[in-house]
């Protein structure tokens, strides 16, 4: 009968277990940093063939769009009109309502509810695609070479793949972002002057007044930087293993396994991202911007 080893023995089980999952984690973000350094080598000097960079970027952001657009403005119809009724009916007056909603959306909700959506809908995109790609290719070059895709050759760089993909995630999450404050302000205008009778100018001069320039720049930053870390977890999860793994998936749950590790990474990642911009950017310098109310202890 074998010895048990060492670290097999009860007492260092949990401490096995645990570093094992730290030698995983760091394997796995040494991972992803690699694909992105692999990922701007391709765009300077790619390996194997590489379509035109540009018209693939542009393809994908069409796409990503056309999904995106939709998604996007129905999740912000809802936040439009509860900031809206929120504002009005949790404060106790009536200018506060376009600062809460137009400021709100700029500040941090639509920025983060469009990188949400994007972290599942990239992955959905581009898991499943870049896990089958290699499969549906195998053994059939011929079919690749008549295929009007211009991506279907099994010799393109898989950095390319990717990097046409982050590039195109990131300029989608941006003019997604900025859809989103356009839907929500607008919807929560509507609201707030339909049911609640805010005037116009109430609520947009309020609107402009509690609006800072590090909100117009966060807004920016942080659309193309969520959107960068969907389109990211979502390449890698697709290209990550070796190639015969990735050809043959160990079982039927590998790619909606994958698709889901995807979603949930880059959603931990967009967190984490939201919270630091926050730390860095507002408490770093004064503690309070205009406001309508004074500060606590005031």
């Amino acid at each position: 009968m074998p010895t048990p080893s060492f670290l097999e023995l009860p007492l260092f089980t949990p401490l096995a277990m645990l570093g094992r999952g730290a030698l995983g984690c760091a394997g796995y973000l040494g991972g992803v940093g690699t694909l992105v350094l692999s990922a701007l080598r391709s765009v300077v000097s790619p390996r194997g063939e590489a379509p035109p960079l540009l018209p693939a970027v542009g393809r994908h952001t069409m796409s990503i769009l056309a999904m995106g657009i939709p998604l996007v403005g129905l999740v912000h119809i809802g936040i439009g009109s509860f900031l809206s009724m929120q504002a009005y009916f949790g404060g106790t007056f009536v200018d506060g309502t376009g600062a809460v909603v137009g400021v709100g959306l700029v500040r941090n909700v639509a920025p983060m509810f469009t990188g949400l959506i994007l972290a599942g809908l990239l992955a959905v995109l581009y898991t499943p695609e870049l896990q089958r790609r290699s499969t549906t290719q195998l053994g059939s070059d011929h079919a690749a070479l008549e295929s009007a895709d211009p991506e279907a050759s099994p010799s393109i760089d898989p950095a390319r793949l990717a990097a046409v993909r982050m590039g195109a995630g990131m300029i989608a999450g941006l003019i997604l972002s900025v859809w989103g404050v356009i839907v929500g302000t607008v919807v929560g205008w509507q609201v707030a002057k339909k049911l609640l009778g805010v005037s116009t100018d109430s609520y947009f001069s309020m609107y402009i007044e509690m609006l800072w320039i590090r909100d117009v720049v966060g807004l920016v930053i942080k659309g193309g930087a969520f959107a960068l870390f969907g389109a990211l977890f979502s390449c890698y999860e697709g290209l990550r293993g070796t190639p015969h793994e990735r050809l043959v998936p160990t079982s039927a749950n590998a790619i909606p396994t994958a698709t889901f590790r995807a979603t949930c990474l880059a959603i931990v990642a967009i967190m984490f991202l939201n919270s630091i911009w926050f730390l860095l950017v507002y408490h770093a310098g004064p503690a309070f911007g205009p406001t309508l109310l004074a500060p606590p202890g005031l």
